[in-house]
């Protein structure tokens, strides 16, 4: 079968996708806006995976906000079908419907599969009403609608009328995400997300302050990753007298991070938007509890009160509390430890789940 992704070259879910589908017997073509860096041109290459891309980075400002450049995305409708003309694929499957999904609607190439990440319809539509008629427009003339968790089905069939949305978790691969032997003496808080506005690692540094200096507890913090708040957040420790508590690691590659995952006792995210939560599962398959926001998607993945703890965002005393309740309670930390691997054994195995995304192909081949 011949499938054609439309997905963000540089991205690592996208690489995991290509990886595991490739291994299947897929003939795989990428078609990416932006053209992938050396380390990913390396690993496409071993996969015998072509990417078609027109190669948009340099000529769009900002990507994060609107902009004249933007309208580039659309031009590279012509090379989209090209590429559909020349490759003759079975399927195409956009991921991500704000960009490649509306490329996916324009190419009008059946079928047509659409895969929706988190803030294409959590944050984009919601910025005006031309996004949110766009995304409609989108979602409804898809094939199939595929999403990573229950949270987001729920807003398509609320906002877009839609009802046969199939829920496929972004998992976790359960033999390299696993507890490790080599049990870390010093009990280490940390989150292992970009350091951004909507992740929180503002109210962890206020939670950390209080810990460390109201509590005068002898705990550790990690933050693993890059951002456009890291300098801030790196000022704001020194600020609050934390620098010899609270460690930046900056950017780790995704095959490097389990050591990270491993080095904590603890993880936390207290996001104050979430589609899903990959990181807490990969955290969870580690046999690491976790204190996360009870919003979206995190609901999903921790349980409260079973592999972990829930709290309101944006609540760095509550947060405080909750860490070192599960710093002093080590029984109930290992409990909820071992019950957040089984979980993700059993609902959220990454092998799993590429067979459900097999089993959408061979329903539309």
């Amino acid at each position: 079968m011949k499938l054609l992704l439309l997905s963000d070259a540089n991205s690592i879910h996208t690489l995991r996708w290509l990886e595991s589908l490739s291994q299947h017997g897929f003939e795989i073509q990428l078609f990416s806006l932006f053209e992938p860096n050396q380390d990913s041109i390396k690993k496409y290459n071993k996969l015998n995976i072509k990417i078609i891309s027109p190669d948009l980075r340099s000529k769009i400002k900002d990507l994060k906000q609107p902009n004249l450049g933007k309208m580039r995305y659309l031009k590279s409708i012509f090379l989209l079908r090209k590429t559909i003309k020349y490759f003759k694929p079975d399927i195409l499957h956009a991921h991500y419907a704000s960009s490649y999904g509306l490329l996916g609607l324009l190419s009008r190439f059946k079928p047509y599969i659409l895969s929706v990440w988190g803030s294409d319809i959590y944050y984009f539509p919601n910025k005006n009403l031309i996004n949110k008629l766009l995304i409609k427009l989108i979602i409804n003339n898809s094939d199939k609608v595929c999403s990573t968790s229950y949270a987001m089905r729920e807003i398509i069939e609320k906002e877009y009328k839609r009802f046969d949305i199939k829920v496929v978790p972004f998992g976790v691969d359960v033999d390299l995400f696993k507890p490790s032997t080599n049990h870390n003496k010093n009990f280490t808080v940390g989150t292992i997300k970009s350091i951004d506005n909507h992740n929180g690692i503002d109210c962890l540094l206020e939670a950390a302050k209080l810990v460390i200096h109201k509590h005068n507890k002898n705990i550790n913090f990690l933050l693993v990753g890059e951002g456009s708040l890291k300098k801030e957040m790196q000022q704001k420790t020194i600020d609050l007298h934390l620098e010899d508590k609270v460690k930046f690691t900056g950017f780790v590659q995704h095959e490097k991070v389990i050591k990270y995952y491993n080095q904590l006792s603890l993880f936390v995210a207290v996001s104050t938007r979430e589609s899903f939560g990959v990181s807490i599962l990969e955290a969870a398959a580690c046999g690491i509890p976790s204190i996360t926001s009870n919003i979206g998607g995190l609901k999903e993945v921790n349980l409260n009160n079973e592999t972990g703890i829930l709290i309101n965002p944006d609540n760095p005393e509550k947060l405080a509390e909750s860490i070192i309740n599960l710093f002093e309670n080590e029984n109930l930390r290992s409990k909820f430890g071992i019950n957040a691997r089984k979980r993700v054994i059993k609902k959220f195995n990454w092998k799993d789940n590429v067979n459900q995304m097999i089993d959408i192909y061979n329903n539309y081949s």
